[in-house]
């Protein structure tokens, strides 16, 4: 039979692969928001653009390591990252852990032209990537709600 949640996640997985620096299509209105735990212990929300995704596998974002979002991982991991389209209401919500990663080839890959605005290059000591592993899902696609844990 037609597994209705299974043609969501699918849906998403594209969604997200198309909503990345390297990726955009024009006409795609689309954000992302970054939820972490801030050092008051309350949850704090920032826009952030995704540099490349691997569907509901990993997204990784680039940032400062000096910057809010890397010292609050460090003391947390834990985050939920935000995916919407304010034209469809589409909205695709996940959570998992976040690591920091600044190994240069990894760098090298996740760099896009927009980031010369803040960083030298790659190689640029300040930059680090931060890799975002979701386990759980919380999907509204077309009008439709699906949510679970992905394995």
């Amino acid at each position: 039979g037609y597994d209705m949640s299974k043609a969501l996640l699918e849906k998403a997985e594209i969604l997200i692969n198309k909503c990345t620096a390297h990726t955009r299509e024009s006409g795609l209105t689309f954000d992302w928001v970054m939820a972490l735990t801030d050092e008051f212990g309350y949850p704090n929300a920032s826009m952030i653009t995704a540099s490349r995704a691997n569907g509901l596998k990993w997204i990784a974002f680039c940032t400062g390591i000096g910057a809010n979002k890397p010292k609050r991982i460090q003391k947390d991991p834990r985050a939920c990252v935000y995916l919407f389209g304010g034209k469809s209401f589409s909205g695709i919500s996940l959570t998992g852990k976040i690591e920091i990663i600044t190994d240069l080839e990894v760098k090298r890959e996740m760099w896009y032209d927009e980031l010369a605005d803040h960083f030298k290059g790659p190689e640029d000591e300040r930059l680090c990537v931060l890799v975002f592993k979701p386990d759980r899902y919380n999907i509204f696609i077309d009008y439709q709600t699906i949510q679970g844990e992905l394995k």
